[in-house]
């Protein structure tokens, strides 16, 4: 049976005490790695689950203020799309008012050949318009009405011809230009006319062509419009392209936005805003009155209206979100500052213990050597 090896007094004190130091000398040597002075529940339960339970809400609202962040972009692409809807809807407005402008001049057509008064109906028209017969007609449509169809005969003079086109509608007035020699048809402001008949071009147009405003103006009605109709197309496409991850703000989707661990939530409410949605009767128009014209005016000002105001709305959300998210994480900071409070290890003083410790390791292990050489001495003795 193996027997137990008696220690003097001297050396078990010294063997416990650099056992002591080298427990003392791993404990910081953890701290200063781990940066922590309470590793686990054994180093200090209370300590170790309280640190715990902060951490983990930091880490809560962290996932909720990436939400809060994500939210942002939501809304900054939000008003990226009202903005170049803005820009859209004041084109629209400048189109509308230059049609305007153009509606105010008198359409006027005039014939391709030279003519005189003394002529006779035959002899202008055969020029004018070739290949017509003895009996001849003129097909006129004022403002999209039924077809007014003028006959005339060889026998009629060239007044008569002019007469006839005057009393077919109180919008239009038929005149011989005594200085090109020309006949002239021309329509009051805000008047479409189409002219049909055999070979109109010779009047400067194509057969069925509206003539509407365009004397004197840079541009048609006829043209602004469809450049209006142009902008309204795309108007109907843009809207459409302002969603970020799903959810577009002026597309009819709300936005819901979790702010804290208890689910409160912050809902964003969205708008439509595509042509119909700011106001406009349709994205296509009819210019061919004036008062129309108007009309796209004044829907152009309420869509203007209709989105600075939804633009202010969604600037005051995302002034609430701002600040929220900013609160969010300065409450993180708060209570991973707390945490650390409780098990985070001071670098300073751990270092400073860790030079103590060495030393007392050192000298341990020197005491243990001089209660050693007592027990060498007493061998000499022997020798």
């Amino acid at each position: 049976m193996a027997q137990d090896i008696n220690l003097s007094q001297s050396i078990r004190t010294n063997l416990l005490s650099l056992q002591s130091t080298n427990k003392l000398f791993e404990r910081t040597s953890e701290r200063l790695s781990t940066g922590l002075k309470v590793n686990s529940a054994l180093d200090g339960t209370s300590a170790y689950f309280g640190a715990k339970s902060l951490n983990n809400r930091a880490s809560d609202l962290a996932a909720l203020k990436d939400g809060m962040g994500q939210a942002i972009q939501t809304l900054k692409a939000a008003d990226k799309g009202i903005a170049a809807l803005e820009t859209l809807v004041d084109q629209a407005k400048t189109i509308a008012q230059q049609a305007k402008e153009a509606s105010a001049q008198t359409s006027k057509i005039e014939s391709t050949v030279a003519a005189s008064t003394t002529n006779t109906a035959s002899t202008l028209m055969s020029g004018a318009f070739s290949s017509l017969s003895v009996t001849n007609t003129f097909i006129l449509a004022v403002d999209g009405a039924s077809t007014i169809t003028i006959t005339f005969s060889a026998t009629n003079t060239i007044q008569t011809v002019l007469d006839l086109i005057t009393a077919a509608d109180t919008a239009l007035t038929a005149t011989y230009n005594t200085t090109t020699d020309k006949i002239e048809i021309a329509g009051t402001a805000g008047t479409e006319v189409t002219i049909s008949g055999t070979n109109p071009g010779n009047f400067g147009i194509a057969a069925g062509t509206t003539v509407f405003g365009s004397t004197g103006s840079g541009s048609s009605v006829t043209d602004l419009e469809a450049d209006f109709e142009k902008v309204m197309t795309e108007m109907n496409k843009i809207y459409q392209d302002a969603g970020y991850k799903g959810i577009n703000l002026i597309n009819g989707n709300d936005l819901t936005v979790t702010t804290n661990e208890n689910q409160t939530t912050i809902v964003i409410s969205s708008s439509t805003l595509n042509v119909t949605g700011l106001g406009f009767s349709a994205a296509t128009v009819s210019w061919s009155t004036a008062s129309n014209i108007d009309t796209s005016i004044s829907e152009a000002v309420t869509a203007l209206s209709t989105l600075r105001t939804t633009s202010s709305g969604f600037s005051a959300d995302l002034g609430l979100l701002t600040t929220r998210e900013d609160f969010t994480g300065e409450l993180i900071e708060t209570l991973e500052a707390g945490a650390g409070l409780l098990v985070n290890a001071s670098l300073e003083e751990e270092s400073a213990n860790l030079l103590a410790l060495q030393t007392r390791q050192s000298l341990g292990t020197s005491s243990l050597t001089f209660a050693n050489q007592v027990q060498n001495s007493v061998l000499a003795l022997f020798r």
